[in-house]
């Protein structure tokens, strides 16, 4: 009768099961010190893989490792007996189970023979979901694609000691997505030495328990110091099959590599058509984590409603608040006499299925108005302008269609607007736009007439919030909420005086008798009229905003 084991996906950490017992196979081993005594010899980590596929870390710890470090090598299978059972609370993650394990004095090593383990447990994760950062960035990933894509090895100091880096691109076949992967130290120089010792049309690459890095908006992965492992043009299963689709596929004939530039920004079209992962504005809207996506749509007003522009910390950037004479950054903690200018515009973007605010900021901003924030403010300024109305100049977005780089960053699910949508990168070249409606068959879809009107009509209704804003870059206060007015968030407005009601708005703007609630903001969907619209006013309001729009629909 075959002895019993547990399998790790039963691994926990309750008190009903002391002792566990489990057999798996190692398929990562390395050595980590985090002493600077030499007394203490380097703790032993394990990711190990079990018949089912589940992988848990385990470690020996410093004072143990001298019973085990000759009894546990790479790739041997073992049933281990009687190890603790502790939280899986790392800075980074092999594994995404609850719990590791850790080698006791009474832990019991047993070699074992076993084919019906996997040999690698690679668990691979798509293109797709690192570039929309939907994957936490302390869990270690495997990821394989093709290189196409390669940098120059790159040679500096931290700190006084030599580093070496070189980056290349990956390229999976379905998706045609690419993800840049950064190669650190040993793994840079073992790779460039298999393209000089092995020339081969294609190379094919696994990097298992690559660390994922967000660096300056772009999504990549890299190696870690101790845990990764890497497969170029390996004799596995894994690549082979890859290599066989890549024959079958639109790009099977000579590979070669591109040249990537030396440092992280990327070009408008390796961000749009290459990097991207699209989304229409109606699928933004449906996001419910924090994600990264490139959409397309055109202006179609300036939400004045909000400011323009912001005072802003020298330093961090952040919205400053005043403090008698002295403006306040809470980021920094510090008090200053002076600030900067920079611009905060809420564009109200549509496309064919939906519109949405989107908040563009200082960087893009300047880019397309070709004036900063500061000049133009003076300008203004010395012209007479209204701080409750814009410059003529930021005009010059309405109507134009742009291609835009978004974060969508949710802030309360529980709100009527539960997320804010920023533009970190904005494209308006003609040809690329072109290539990105070609690329997602995006037709060119106009606005009807009574789209357009009905979207004029609910835009100036947002001219009733004027009055009630504090939001200005001449009141000091962080950069404006992206919906509703400052100090009114759908969390913290009165209960009592919020109504939320489906209405068609194109019989509710329309009705000349209705007089209009005191504040009033919604989220428009252009494939119908029908709205969710937030009504700050008395019982009485709402219960007559009912009625006149059931008295218009008979």
């Amino acid at each position: 009768m075959a002895s019993r084991y547990d399998l790790i996906c039963n691994v926990n950490g309750g008190s009903e099961h002391k002792i566990w017992r489990i057999k798996v196979r190692v398929i990562r081993l390395w050595r980590s010190s985090y002493f600077k005594d030499n007394n203490n010899k380097p703790m032993i980590d394990l990711v190990v893989l079990d018949e089912q596929g589940g992988r848990i870390q385990c470690t020996v710890k410093s004072i143990h490792v001298y019973l085990f470090e000759n009894s546990i090598n790479e790739g041997n299978v073992y049933m281990l007996e009687n190890l603790s059972v502790a939280l899986n609370s790392g800075k980074y993650k092999p594994t995404m189970h609850e719990f590791r394990m850790f080698f006791k004095r009474e832990t019991r090593v047993t070699l074992v023979e076993d084919s019906s383990i996997p040999l690698y447990g690679f668990s691979f994760v798509p293109f797709v979901e690192i570039l929309n950062e939907t994957k936490d960035e302390r869990r270690l990933v495997d990821v394989l694609g093709v290189v196409t894509g390669k940098g120059n090895l790159i040679e500096f100091k931290k700190e006084g000691k030599p580093c070496n880096y070189v980056v290349i691109e990956l390229e999976n076949i379905e998706g045609g997505l690419k993800l840049r992967c950064t190669l650190w130290e040993d793994y840079a120089f073992m790779f460039l030495k298999h393209l000089e010792d092995h020339p081969s049309e294609s190379y094919v690459v696994v990097l298992q328990f690559a660390k994922m890095k967000n660096f300056k908006g772009s999504v990549g992965v890299s190696n870690t110091t101790y845990n990764s492992k890497l497969f170029i043009n390996a004799n596995i299963p894994e690549i082979e099959d890859f290599q066989m689709r890549l024959k079958s596929s639109d790009f099977q004939q000579g590979i070669q590599f591109s040249q990537l530039s030396d440092h992280a920004s990327l070009t408008l079209e390796e961000e749009f058509l290459e990097r991207g992962v699209y989304k229409s504005i109606a699928d933004l809207k449906e996001v419910t984590q924090n994600s990264v996506f490139v959409t397309i749509g055109t202006v179609k007003d300036i939400e004045s409603e909000y400011n323009w522009c912001y005072r802003a910390c020298k330093k961090c950037s952040l919205g400053l608040k005043l403090d008698g004479s002295m403006f306040y950054c809470k980021k920094c903690v510090t008090h200053y006499s002076t600030f900067v200018t920079r611009y905060s515009i809420q564009l109200r973007v549509v496309d064919e299925t939906d519109s949405a605010s989107f908040i563009l900021f200082d960087k893009e901003a300047s880019n397309f108005l070709k004036i900063p924030a500061y000049e133009l403010r003076t300008s203004y300024i010395a012209k007479g302008g209204d701080k409750n109305r814009h410059p003529e100049e930021i005009d010059s977005f309405k109507d134009k269609k742009f291609l835009f780089k978004v974060q969508v960053k949710i802030q309360d699910m529980e709100s009527i607007v539960p997320y804010v949508i920023s533009i970190s990168r904005l494209c308006f070249e003609d040809n690329i736009i072109a290539s990105f409606e070609k690329k997602y068959q995006i037709e060119e879809v106009a606005l009807i007439q009574d789209n357009s009107e009905l979207l004029s009509q609910f835009t100036e209704s947002s001219d009733l919030l004027k009055d009630n804003l504090s939001v200005s870059c001449d009141n000091g206060v962080d950069t404006p909420s992206p919906l509703l007015p400052t100090g009114k968030t759908a969390s913290n407005m009165d209960s009592s005086v919020i109504k939320v009601l489906d209405v068609d708005l194109a019989e509710y703007c329309g009705n000349s008798s209705f007089d209009t609630p005191s504040k009033c903001k919604g989220e428009m969907h252009s494939e119908q009229t029908i709205v969710r619209v937030a009504v700050h006013g008395d019982e009485q309001s709402a219960k007559k905003l009912r009625k006149v729009i059931k008295e218009e629909k008979n």
